[in-house]
């Protein structure tokens, strides 16, 4: 998978994420997360979610943008990432419909 790929899917697991939280949220889920939590009680539960994914879409490109330091690193930071999210959402996905 290229760099290019590894990214567009980690962008596309942000977005998917944000969405299966806020339905989770309107369900009646709490955030385990303390800073995302304290962002949706500070600013509301889309501003909230949308202001750390954005942080998370910046953070990721910023990562991509680095990429010419380091091809390997970016890739590796690229790949675990999008294990982390890609569980993350399984499991969320998986305890909204048991």
């Amino acid at each position: 998978m290229s760099l290019r790929d590894l990214l567009s899917f980690n962008l596309f697991l942000q977005l998917t994420d944000g969405l299966v939280s806020y339905q989770s949220f309107v369900l009646g889920a709490v955030e385990a997360n303390p800073v995302v939590a304290a962002a949706i009680v500070k600013w509301g539960m889309v501003w909230g979610l949308a202001y750390n994914k954005i942080l998370a879409c910046l953070l990721l490109l910023l990562i991509f943008a680095l990429r010419d330091s380091s091809r390997s690193l970016t890739h590796r930071a690229l790949s675990v990432t999008a294990s982390v999210y890609a569980c993350t959402t399984i499991v969320c996905l998986w305890q909204l419909f048991r």
